[in-house]
């Protein structure tokens, strides 16, 4: 199962469009999927020194984004 799941990171890093994936997850994890993006974002920045802090710029952005709508669904559950 592991072996599947690593296969599977390394094909989205590979991925013509990693950088969204990044994004997509880190939302996820902020918001509802219990499944970190780190080590997508780290296998990212080990094929491309160069753009890691963009990589991490994205991945944080996108997790506060997930957050706030984290926090939405919350404050609307309790409401409701």
């Amino acid at each position: 199962m592991l072996r599947r799941l690593y296969e599977w990171t390394l094909a989205k890093a590979s991925h013509p469009h990693a950088t969204w994936w990044l994004a997509a997850f880190a939302f996820m994890e902020a918001s509802f999927f219990p499944v970190p993006p780190h080590p997508l974002l780290g296998l990212m920045c080990l094929a491309e020194p160069k753009k890691a802090i963009r990589f991490a710029a994205i991945a944080t952005i996108a997790s506060v984004l997930g957050g706030l709508l984290g926090y939405g669904i919350g404050a609307l559950a309790y409401e409701a």
